[in-house]
């Protein structure tokens, strides 16, 4: 299926408007690739006593008492955590907001947002990695594995767990796309 395809059937299947009783927002970044779209991720820092603390993720945070929308939480904290401007990029849709494991009361909404450029991004102090990864190579790393204390379904890639709401926000995308 071209990246096109892919693109607009995924829109087709997101929410137009986002959940913002949603506690947090996450940037799902997305760019086309010949028959394939590339999904951008992050590494979290190891900070003791951080629930996340070097899980693989989207970029993006809770929202603060200034963020009027939850479009202006993700585009703040996609700024403060990369560097990667979203202000005037193109948002595709949402995916239904997803509550953590680790913080069951915590809803997250994720943004789908469509990159067709190169982006160049900088790390800060929060993030310790990040790639961009092609959606079928993801699928291909799909296995059961044990993170922290829950036995899960989980890409393995780049010597990466992905894992958690991640992996489900991901495993969303797929969803839609190859209905």
């Amino acid at each position: 299926m071209s990246s096109n395809k892919m693109i607009n059937k995924l829109i087709e299947g997101l929410k137009q408007n986002p959940d913002e009783s949603s506690q947090a927002a996450v940037a799902v970044l997305l760019r086309p690739l010949e028959n394939d779209l590339e999904i951008f991720l992050v590494k979290r820092a190891d900070v003791p006593g951080d629930p996340w603390s070097g899980d693989m993720a989207f970029p993006g945070g809770k929202k603060v008492v200034h963020d009027k929308t939850l479009l202006e939480t993700v585009t703040r904290e996609v700024w403060e955590e990369t560097k990667i401007d979203l202000t005037d990029k193109k948002v595709l849709g949402y995916l239904e907001s997803i509550c953590s494991w680790v913080k069951e009361e915590m809803a997250v909404q994720p943004v789908i947002y469509f990159f067709d450029e190169n982006s160049e991004y900088v790390l800060n102090y929060e993030l310790s990695r990040a790639f961009w990864a092609p959606l079928s190579e993801l699928v291909k790393t799909r296995q059961n594995a044990k993170v922290k204390k829950w036995n899960t379904q989980v890409f393995n890639y780049d010597d990466e767990i992905i894992w958690g709401l991640t992996y489900r926000m991901i495993e969303r995308i797929l969803e839609i796309i190859n209905n």
